[in-house]
Parts: structure tokens; C-alpha cells; sequence
């Protein structure tokens, strides 16, 4: 088996700069073939990943891996140069998708159970023998009709507005207290963040509209944030997809939400609503922030359709 690494050295707030050393000696020790490409900027992953497909299958490699090294946003960007590439190679086999978490947030190896510490993981996936067919989510704008696709999350409102918030703290990148961004986001986004107009339609039921929607998340994961079990029930192994609104709480209905996410009970609170469908769509009115799988939308309103895919990934 030959893995041909997508590395990310920023990822964890250039964590994973101090720790590739050790995988590349450990790698070396056991003697295991390997090549690394290293991203440069925003995107290069996916570029990277299109790349090495096209080597792979000109040299008629049968024992391939690509493994994305970094946070979730590396694995996001893999997949979606992975599945760029076959879009155009449909009558190719595909080449697993393998991850090593060594960014911050680790979503998905949280849900996949992936150890969480890279000499725990990169075991795991040298110990694999074959691919597990995943899936993954999937997204149309119906407005430009450009579509995507998301390893753990695509959300609008609060959460998005977090992450946009703890990427331009001046605490981002520090190896120690980049953690902290993200949560004086969050106290910032809890005092400022206004309700907005999402509607949702299943297909063949009647429309839904929720006037004051505070967090919209489509999962197929049951973690975002960094490790809040947002749908506990969620998973990966399904096809399907779990939709979250949260209208936006009061106080005391804030105090009630946090406590009882912790003991995985919050989606029977009235202000939570929950769907588990294959398809389903998603549009909004008012401007805010989007974020997929940590990284990054901008500003602006939705109008979306989505579906669920299947990718094969390298997981034990």
C-alpha cells in the first residue's frame, strides 16, 4: 500500500508543522511508502488532490490511499478535489480517502472514532485493509445551481458566525490559546447574534418557516464545534442527513439548551426542531454567515438543496 499525503502544517494553529516530524520518522521507520504534498493556500488542497488521482491512475496503481493530514478543513478540501477528479473519471475505481487529525476542531474523527492522538491514528490506518464506503453531504444552490459537499457540516447562522468571529482573533494561531478564540466568539456572537427567517421543504410535506432561527445545521455527523454532540444520533453509516434549527433561546431557555446537550436530551426542548431526511430544502431571507465543515461562507442568504453521497474512506 502506498499513501500519498495531502498535508495541511497550518492546521491547529501550526500544530501540525511541530508534529510531522515525528509521523514522517515514524513513517520511515516502519518502512511504509509514502509521498507528502504539502498545501500552500486556501483551496490547495483540493487542486492536490485532483493532482494526485491523475498520477495514481496514470501509473495504474492499484494500492493507493489518499490520506488527508490536518484538521477537518483539510479532509473537506480532499474529498472535494477527490470527487472533482471522478466527475470527469466516472469509469475509474475510487481511491479511499484516509485521515489523520493533527488540526484542531476533529470533528469527524470524533464521530469515526479515530484516536485523536497521530500515533494512535496512523496505527489505525496502516492496520486498515479495505475502504468503508461513507456518507458524505451534499449541496446544490438552486439560485447559481454550483454544488458542494461536506464531511461533517454545513451551517448558517450562530455557529458560522463563531467561526468567522475566532478566525480573525488575534488568538487563532497560538499553539496554546487558540482554543480560546473559539469560545470568546462564542460569548460574543450569545450578546449580538439577531434571529433570522429560514424556511425549510421536505419533499412532500408542507413548508416550514421558523421567523427567529438561531442555528441551522445540516449534519451527518453527530458533532460540530469542536466536540458538541449536536445529533447525537447521527452518523455517518446512514444515508441520511440530520437537520437542526434552534430558535434563537431566551436566557433561561440558553441555560436550559447547554445543560441538556450534555446529557444528549436537548432535542426535546419546544425551540429545537429536528428532521432526518435524504433530501431536503433549505432558504433563507436575511443575511448570515455560512460555514461548511469549519470553513468558511461569507455573508449573504440561502437557497439550497440537500442530498446525501457516498465517498469510500480508509477506516478500520
Amino acid at each position: 500500500m502506498e499513501y500519498f499525503i495531502i498535508l495541511n502544517k497550518c492546521a491547529g494553529g501550526n500544530k501540525a508543522r511541530l508534529l510531522w516530524p515525528k509521523v514522517e520518522a515514524r513513517l520511515k521507520q516502519l518502512n511504509i511508502s509514502s509521498r507528502t504534498f504539502v498545501t500552500q493556500y486556501d483551496g490547495h488542497a483540493v487542486e492536490l488532490a485532483n493532482q494526485i488521482l491523475g498520477q495514481i491512475t496514470h501509473a495504474h496503481h492499484s494500492d493507493a490511499v489518499v490520506m488527508a493530514a490536518g484538521g477537518d478543513g483539510t479532509l473537506h478540501e480532499t474529498l472535494l478535489g477527490c470527487i472533482g477528479y471522478y466527475a470527469t473519471h466516472s469509469s475509474e475505481s475510487k481511491v479511499p480517502i484516509a485521515f489523520l487529525p493533527i488540526g484542531s476542531g476533529n470533528d469527524f474523527a470524533r464521530a469515526l472514532k479515530i484516536p485523536l492522538h497521530w500515533d494512535k491514528a496512523l496505527e489505525q490506518i496502516l492496520h486498515c485493509s479495505k475502504a468503508a464506503p461513507l456518507t458524505v453531504g451534499q449541496y446544490t444552490n438552486l439560485d447559481t445551481h454550483d454544488e458542494g459537499y461536506f464531511t461533517n457540516n454545513f451551517g448558517i447562522g450562530f455557529d458560522a458566525t463563531v467561526v468567522h468571529d475566532a478566525n480573525r482573533s488575534s488568538l487563532k494561531n497560538s499553539r496554546y490559546f487558540g482554543k480560546f478564540s473559539y469560545w470568546i466568539s462564542v460569548i460574543n456572537a450569545l450578546r449580538t447574534f439577531q434571529g433570522f427567517n429560514t424556511h425549510v421543504k421536505i419533499p412532500g410535506k408542507p413548508e416550514e418557516v421558523y421567523q427567529n432561527a438561531f442555528l441551522v445545521t445540516t449534519t451527518n455527523l453527530p458533532y460540530f464545534g469542536g466536540g458538541i454532540k449536536i445529533a447525537p444520533d447521527a452518523s455517518a453509516y446512514k444515508n441520511q442527513l440530520d437537520l437542526i434549527i434552534v430558535e434563537k433561546p431566551n436566557p433561561i431557555q440558553l441555560l436550559l439548551f447547554v445543560s441538556m446537550i450534555f446529557l444528549k436530551r436537548h432535542l426535546s426542548l419546544r425551540f429545537i426542531h429536528h428532521y432526518i431526511q435524504k433530501e431536503l430544502l433549505i432558504s433563507t431571507k436575511d443575511y448570515r454567515y455560512g460555514q461548511i465543515d469549519g470553513e468558511e461562507l461569507g455573508e449573504r442568504t440561502y437557497n439550497l438543496k440537500f442530498e446525501t453521497a457516498s465517498y469510500p474512506f480508509w477506516i478500520r
